[in-house]
């Protein structure tokens, strides 16, 4: 029977984003059988499933080093495709592990799955300016993208280089404001007081 099982996995799990794809599978499976039947177990189960699979994705695209989810909109040039591919990896398993461990303390504690001092913490400037950090990082990593994409085909360079600018700039905004955005949250982590002063003087001028 352990033979068995193993084989049938052998042949339907063949890499990490086949495991992603059997743990999205399994959330769906939680979460519609937990809407219907009303077990809030069972979706926080189906929540965690989620954040496994996110985490599976997150394993394969490091592995193999392709954005697979940009696939179908946006062209990495090869020359940054195995950077890019890496920080989404860290992307992705990064998010699918919070989404894991919440659907777990979920499960274990429905009322309060996030512990006090936690939500204190992000209740505070500091706490505020590290949720605007990994936001603005994430956004970063989303420009740099934009910024490295090429969508334009041609009979030769200069076309594409022509058509491909509008989604060039476009990712060149996107890194102003993003990293602006950084700027903020390093102000609010480590130089509250400083942030407070330029946040009233701004407000006062306007």
């Amino acid at each position: 029977m352990i033979i068995q099982i193993q084989t049938w996995l052998a042949q339907h799990f063949k890499s990490a984003d086949d495991v992603g794809t059997g743990f999205g599978i399994a959330m769906f499976v939680c979460v519609g059988l937990g809407s219907v039947l009303n077990i809030e177990r069972l979706i926080s189960l189906g929540l965690a499933f989620f954040g496994a699979a996110v985490v599976a994705w997150g394993v394969n695209a490091m592995q193999t080093r392709e954005l697979r989810i940009f696939q179908h909109g946006i062209r990495v040039s090869e020359q940054v495709q195995e950077i890019l591919a890496r920080a989404w990896g860290i992307v992705f398993i990064g998010g699918g592990a919070i989404l894991m461990g919440y659907g777990i303390l979920e499960m274990v504690n429905p009322r309060t799955p996030v512990p006090t001092r936690v939500q204190q913490f992000f209740g505070t400037a500091s706490g505020s300016g590290v949720l605007l950090l990994v936001g603005s990082a994430i956004g970063m990593l989303y420009a740099l993208t934009m910024l490295f994409a090429s969508e334009a085909r041609g009979s030769n360079g200069f076309v594409r280089f022509v058509t491909s600018l509008p989604g060039r700039l476009f990712g060149l905004v996107l890194v102003l404001v993003f990293a602006t955005l950084a700027l903020i949250a390093l102000l609010q982590i480590f130089a509250p007081v400083i942030w407070e002063t330029l946040w009233q003087s701004f407000w006062q001028r306007l």
